[in-house]
């Protein structure tokens, strides 16, 4: 069953919450009934302890004969009400960690769907580390009042009952338990108003030491290697210091207003009891119902507690609304439209003037290229001429500013999302695998026999590979399982691309980590059989003489064709 994601466009934290709520009905249903059956039972008990108080207590301690039945009832009272609670706790609990969790799972997975959709642009403007903050504490921060939400639910039932009861007892008391709730409303209130920005800054430093942190540990073999380990701590320790500042300015507020919330309950037990003690005197109130009433004080402590702890997690939850809405709200999206490629046989690419410019500088201009199906064209240059964005271009991973790209004669701008991926397999310059099997990493979304993954690994030079590793294709590679050379990942990523018989494969420098015979071989395999349009960048002679023409490129233009 799929959670809808609520819109956060516009909405405050506690509308949020109910959003969430509204997403997964059934669950917060069944928590919403079972926060207000619990908050009921809490006057009960008051009720149960008033009733023992006067039909048990008082007259045991009066040497009055008491009969067997008021000592069963008091028992069962008693008892009855401390399970119906536990039962509703236990419920409540269930249902509400259904709600919450479920809906940051949602929430996580529409922020990584958007990351996967936003332009690579977006991307360069933020690190690594900023990206799994907005996954991971904003996502937890928004969703983090939900704990509580259906236990403060339950809790405002019961100061409601809990009022009705006081004033049934008496005005006065009915006015004191009033003006308890007023007084804990009005500092909680208070309390928001100033934790709010603190919350969001605290938040946002948060973002910045993650992001930091991402580095420094992505980054590790070459800080140690280069003996940076200081100055990496002397960048890290700025935004740890602004974290640790903003975190006390946060514990600064809660310092003054905690000791605060927890006094006023105790005050209102005082005042009780000095508004009660005379009356009793007088016969006009019983010794339970002022017992019962100096305990529902004493619990109206808890929902007032709970109360003020959903209240103050909602700073932090708005902090992370924000940052999250950044993400979902953003319109920064790749373009696409809604066509579709067909075919099998390989594909042809045309290259109509196009350029791409990023942050003022042109990368690539003017650019006439037509790649003929079934054709091997090899892009050659210097380090910076262009070669990766013009192999970006031609498979349709970016958009040109300027000219157009057509594959099959379609403008790439017209393709619906999925009908690139469908027909062109791209192996980048720094080859990436999961932390999976070699199997998984290798069929990814489809399903392939083994004969199938192995006619790739041979292709790609890359069966003997597979064949020495512990458990074959089942192995795990990746940080937890065995570790791959530069050269083999290449390879792997190599087979994993030949194994969707793509119409057109784009590889940017695929060999830059083998040396010469293993190169060789690879290039074989691309060579045995006919396959895809190829397109191929390289810095290396060994791929020139797969070659049916040979690509030019300098400071972003073709300068020759041959």
């Amino acid at each position: 069953m799929s959670l809808a994601l609520p819109d956060l466009r516009r909405r405050s934290a506690l509308a949020t919450q109910f959003a969430g709520a509204r997403a997964n009905p059934g669950a917060a249903a069944v928590a919403t009934v079972a926060g207000l059956v619990n908050g009921s039972t809490m006057v009960a008990g008051a009720s149960a302890i008033a009733w023992a108080t006067d039909h048990l207590v008082v007259p045991a301690l009066s040497g009055e004969p008491v009969p067997a039945s008021a000592w069963w009832l008091s028992a069962l009272f008693v008892l009855g009400v401390s399970a119906a609670r536990w039962l509703t706790i236990l419920i409540r609990g269930v249902s509400t960690g259904r709600v919450q969790y479920r809906a940051q799972a949602e929430t996580r997975r529409a922020v990584v769907h958007r990351y996967l959709r936003l332009h690579p642009d977006w991307h360069r403007e933020r690190s690594p580390g900023r990206l799994l903050a907005h996954a991971g504490g904003d996502v937890d921060a928004l969703w983090s009042p939900m704990q509580f939400a259906y236990f403060a639910v339950g809790m405002v039932f019961m100061l409601l009952l809990a009022l009705t009861e006081l004033f049934r007892q008496a005005l006065g008391l009915g006015l004191v338990g009033l003006a308890l709730v007023v007084l804990v409303l009005a500092l909680n209130v208070t309390y928001q108003r100033l934790l709010a920005p603190r919350a969001r800054d605290a938040q946002a430093a948060r973002g910045v030491v993650s992001g930091v942190a991402h580095e420094s540990i992505e980054g590790g073999p070459v800080v140690r290697s280069l003996g940076l380990v200081e100055r990496e701590d002397a960048r890290f320790a700025p935004g740890v210091e602004r974290l640790r500042e903003a975190d006390l300015r946060m514990a600064a507020v809660s310092s003054v207003f905690d000791p605060l919330l927890e006094l006023l309950p105790t005050a209102a037990v005082l005042v009780v009891l000095a508004f009660g003690a005379p009356r009793v005197q007088q016969g006009t109130l019983s010794v339970g119902a002022l017992v019962g009433v100096v305990y529902l004080l004493i619990t109206i402590a808890i929902p007032l507690n709970v109360i003020s702890r959903f209240l103050s997690m909602l700073p932090m939850s708005a902090a992370g609304r924000e940052r999250v809405q950044g993400v979902l709200g953003s319109a920064h999206l790749v373009p696409e439209g809604s066509l579709d490629l067909s075919g099998s046989r390989p594909m042809r690419v045309d290259l109509r003037g196009a350029g791409v410019s990023r942050q003022g500088r042109q990368l690539v201009a003017d650019l006439d290229l037509v790649l003929e199906p079934g054709t091997v064209t090899v892009v050659v240059g210097p380090v910076g001429a262009g070669k990766t964005t013009l192999l970006d271009l031609a498979g349709g991973q970016i958009h040109a500013d300027t000219g157009s790209v057509l594959l099959d004669g379609v403008d790439v701008r017209e393709l619906a999302g999925r009908a690139v991926p469908a027909h062109v397999a791209t192996v980048s310059q720094s080859p990436f695998l999961f932390a999976e099997s070699i199997r998984d990493n290798l069929v990814l979304d489809g399903r392939h026999r083994d004969d199938e993954l192995w006619a790739a690994l041979r292709r790609a030079a890359a069966d003997e590979i597979v064949r020495g590793l512990p458990d074959g294709l089942d192995t795990v590679v990746g940080e937890r399982g065995a570790t791959l050379s530069g050269g083999q990942r290449q390879r792997i990523c190599l087979a994993r691309a030949l194994l969707r018989r793509p119409r057109l494969l784009i590889l940017d420098d695929f060999t830059s980590a083998l040396d010469a015979r293993v190169e060789q071989q690879v290039l074989a395999g691309l060579a045995a059989e006919p396959g895809p349009t190829v397109l191929i960048s390289t810095s290396r002679p060994g791929p020139r003489t797969l070659a049916d023409r040979t690509v030019m490129l300098h400071e972003g233009r073709i300068s020759d064709v041959h």
